[in-house]
């Protein structure tokens, strides 16, 4: 019974492993072809034939700072894991191969794949790196909430106000869930008001309890500080590649920095839509939109959106298999340890 048992475990597995492969190519083709729909190719051909190729190189330097601002917060975050400061490069490494991992692997296994890396290479407990892992997202949230928000009032006329408001709730419940988290750790301890609450669903208290973890760290008000600000700088510096995509494709005159923020925030929430690897097809259709009620032709629009995604998509992707490979890890061993998960 125990192997008839494990048997049908490994195939719900699969088949859930299928289910989701097969929906994330479905949205996939559905926002290419959205995104596609009203474009004339021979014109989108010559919007990419003018463009002005030197521009990819400050992109190209801006994606890579984006690392090092990652790098830099993940830092911060893991300070109550280890007795000595994590190096800022073997974190840069980390954050490059998650991204990668997340760029050509189904079911968004970077993240698994830095955390477990970061435990073996750091000396730290798995639990802590995917607590820190998880309180990086929710910062991200906040950050990215909070820029757009800034932009929506420099913009006025472009988003909705329903939009807006509704975006300022998400940044008033990110900012509380920090903050309740931040200070749950003893109420998680045994017999803490927390836990005795939590007693009856196990699954749901580990992941609290792993999420306090990581969150700790930002009871230290000059941990906090320096956390939010890493992260309003990391989404700040990807505004910048947006903006300087603009410039590439000729595009400057419909957008400026902070319609930079508003598309960078468009595609951030299409990139929680279930994809192929990579957010191919939703981030196209998604920035194209974006960038066509600013006022660029439809095809101008979905140059700059092929265009800033490839190179982004290129950058990262290169770079974090790069590490990996050095690392002696292989995507076929990720894949075979995500599925005994």
């Amino acid at each position: 019974m125990g192997a008839l048992g494990r048997g049908a475990r490994e195939e719900g597995r699969v088949s859930r492993r299928a289910l989701s492969g097969a929906a994330g190519v479905a949205v996939t083709a559905l926002f290419l072809w959205l995104a596609l729909r009203h474009v004339e190719f021979a014109k989108l051909r010559e919007a990419l034939a003018e463009a002005r190729w030197g521009w990819l190189i400050p992109m190209a330097a801006i994606s890579l700072f984006d690392l090092l601002v990652r790098a830099a917060r993940w830092r911060v975050l893991l300070a109550r894991a280890r007795p000595a400061p994590a190096p800022v490069w073997d974190l840069l490494k980390l954050e490059a191969i998650g991204l990668a991992v997340n760029n050509v692997l189904f079911l968004r296994l970077g993240e698994l794949a830095r955390a477990g890396l970061a435990a073996r290479k750091l000396g730290i407990p798995v639990a802590a790196a995917l607590a820190s892992v998880a309180i990086e997202r929710a910062l991200d949230v906040a950050a990215l909430l909070s820029i757009f928000l800034g932009a929506s009032a420099l913009v006025p006329g472009i988003v909705p106000p329903a939009v807006s408001r509704g975006a300022a709730l998400l940044l008033s419940a990110a900012v509380g869930a920090l903050v309740v988290l931040a200070a749950a750790e003893s109420s998680l301890a045994k017999g803490g008001l927390l836990e005795r609450f939590l007693r009856r669903w196990p699954k749901l208290h580990s992941f609290v309890e792993q999420l306090a973890l990581g969150a700790a760290v930002l009871r230290s008000p000059s941990a906090a500080a320096q956390a939010a600000a890493l992260s309003l700088a990391l989404w700040t510096v990807d505004a910048a590649l947006y903006w300087a995509g603009a410039f590439t494709l000729g595009l400057q005159d419909v957008m400026d920095f902070p319609r930079a923020i508003l598309t960078l925030s468009w595609a951030g929430a299409a990139s929680a839509l279930p994809a192929a690897p990579g957010s191919i097809g939703t981030f196209e259709a998604s920035v194209a939109s974006v960038v066509g009620k600013f006022g660029a032709a439809p095809h101008a629009a979905l140059a700059y959106a092929m265009l800033t995604h490839m190179l982004m998509y290129l950058v990262v992707t290169i770079t974090g298999l790069f590490f990996l490979s050095r690392e002696g890890v292989s995507l076929a061993s990720l894949r075979e340890e995500a599925g005994k998960k």
